[in-house]
């Protein structure tokens, strides 16, 4: 009996030549010692139209930098994705599947995510990706499975022996806390990590800050999400800090593209909406790409927006150097709600922009030096 032939090859065939593609990836991440990713997925192309099929690909291939494509003789499609570490990798197929939700109405399935290893052979590369796409498709709802050679983040209930692995092998990871907004990063020595327990060794003027502050996060390049850990005790004198409750987080401040700062005196604001009605709020935090707008009643809101109707306009005067303001009048589109506030994207011109960074820079420079003071006082008693 012959083979069945698809666009002029055998199945064999096909399958030669996959395995040539995920080969030639193996030999690259071997000789240059980079970050590649490989992932693979699969959604139902006949519960599909023509057109969210034809959106789906092309969203695939504008996420992943137009890396190839292939489909696989099970339904799957799989791509790799080029100089990004695994909890990069992660967010971007977080993203891919929240947009083809959103804007094509696709729901990808499973899927399955892993990053090269140069001690990787082709049969166990794919026996990964085989064992992530089954542990994901039992768990359903569009889970993506992902892991490393060594490091499986989708073993259900399996962090503890997650986080005992990782700090045994890493013994550098770097913290992130925010002051006012403001992202503070330090990378940190770990001392150890047992039960739940992890304790670190920091400079003595981070150790003095974490002592108010009640968690803090935790970031590394094989780490697939941010970490956030509850601070149980903190010891400037001997820079150490103690760290429980550790997790992975979904969405985390810590990768926000923009610093956000929250301003140290009332900058009231002023929601118009289309209708030609006003609300007045208070300017919660500001970056350059957003806002969030503190409502004394939040269920004001209902008067300016509906499912269809988000875009509105935001009034405000931006304090400056000695004591002047600019009136600021920016395109704003709201993204959530939440408790008393609304969360807009933002649209400054030029010169709005410019002003923004600008107030910005000063807070940050004002936030430095209270710390500073705040280290300062520490130690004076």
């Amino acid at each position: 009996m012959s083979e069945k032939k698809a666009g002029g090859l055998s199945e064999r065939e096909r399958l030669i030549a996959r395995r040539g593609i995920v080969r030639a990836h193996i030999r690259f991440v071997k000789e240059n010692g980079t970050s590649l990713a490989m992932l693979c997925f699969y959604f139902d192309p006949s519960a599909m139209s023509e057109e969210q099929l034809e959106e789906s690909v092309m969203l695939l291939q504008e996420q992943t930098d137009f890396s190839p494509l292939l489909v696989c003789d099970d339904g799957t499609l799989m791509t790799f994705m080029k100089d990004m570490h695994l909890h990069r990798c992660v967010q971007v197929v977080k993203t891919i599947q929240d947009t083809m939700r959103r804007s094509i109405g696709v729901e990808i399935a499973y899927g399955a995510l892993t990053i090269i290893d140069a001690a990787d052979t082709y049969e166990g590369l794919m026996e990964r990706m085989q064992r992530y796409l089954e542990q994901a498709r039992r768990i359903g709802g569009g889970k993506i499975c992902y892991g490393t050679a060594k490091y499986d983040f989708c073993t259900q209930g399996g962090e503890e022996e997650i986080f005992a692995n990782f700090f045994a092998d890493n013994k550098r990871v770097t913290l992130y806390n925010f002051y006012n907004g403001m992202p503070l990063s330090e990378e940190v020595e770990v001392q150890g990590y047992q039960q739940g327990i992890l304790r670190i060794k920091t400079s003595l003027a981070k150790a003095a800050f974490l002592k108010n502050e009640p968690f803090t996060f935790i970031k590394h390049p094989l780490l697939p999400d941010t970490v956030k850990a509850d601070i149980a005790n903190a010891v400037p004198n001997r820079a150490e800090v103690v760290l429980t409750n550790l997790r992975f987080i979904d969405k985390s401040p810590v990768d926000r593209e923009n610093i956000r700062v929250m301003p140290d005196e009332t900058i009231e604001a002023t929601i118009e909406c289309p209708g030609g009605e006003e609300i007045d709020g208070v300017i919660h935090s500001l970056a350059v790409n957003s806002i969030a707008i503190r409502l004394d009643r939040i269920e004001l809101a209902e008067l300016c927006f509906s499912d269809e109707e988000k875009h509105v306009v935001i009034a405000f005067d931006l304090p400056e150097r000695e004591r002047r303001k600019t009136h600021v009048r920016i395109s704003a589109i709201l993204r959530y709600k939440k408790e008393d506030q609304l969360i807009f994207s933002i649209y400054p011109n030029h010169f709005f922009k410019q002003k923004i960074e600008s107030y910005i820079a000063l807070q940050q420079t004002r936030l430095i030096t209270i710390m500073q003071k705040m280290v300062l006082n520490f130690y004076q008693g």
